[in-house]
């Protein structure tokens, strides 16, 4: 669905057309909310945020029909001009913080995928957001994450990173 010039866009994919609205409300909530720490917590990104207004994430389309695919990017808020490179640092950097935080979930057993929250890991707010993030993607029949050549994908307690 992404487009070849659109190297700075989120897409979501969820595997089934008929979605509650509560679920996507709250998916969106908590996507957003972490998607934020991570622009927030890096060097990179971290001087788009000390400015009034602050960049928006903002949902730049939305194609549904067996599958909802949603793309998300940062928006400058006075002229609604995308911001390429906020996007691409935050997003490359929010699936690198989600794949650590899912490799680093024990495994409840040799044939399951990562349980929630590793008791070995200190709570911080990152982690925190990284695990309200994966107990929503969880929820759905099946979800990919795709950014630029990478690819996360969550179906169940299985977790694959292409």
């Amino acid at each position: 669905m992404i487009q070849k010039n659109q190297n700075h866009i989120l897409e979501l994919i969820l595997d089934q057309g008929h979605v509650p609205v509560s679920y996507i409300s709250s998916l969106l909530r908590t996507l957003q909310a972490a998607i934020r720490e991570v622009a927030v917590s890096s060097e990179n990104t971290r001087s788009y945020f000390d400015k009034q207004p602050q960049p928006t994430l903002v949902l730049i389309s939305i194609v549904s029909g067996e599958q909802i695919s949603m793309c998300l990017g940062f928006e400058d808020p006075i002229n609604k001009k995308i911001l390429p490179t906020l996007s691409e640092n935050t997003f490359s950097t929010f699936l690198d913080k989600l794949s650590e935080f899912v490799m680093s979930l024990p495994q409840p057993s040799l044939w399951g995928g990562a349980a929630r929250k590793s008791s070995t890991n200190p709570e911080t707010e990152m982690s925190n957001r990284m695990d309200q993030v994966y107990a929503e993607l969880r929820r759905a029949k099946k979800v990919n994450l795709k950014f630029k050549t990478r690819s996360i994908e969550i179906e169940g307690d299985r977790f694959e990173i292409f």
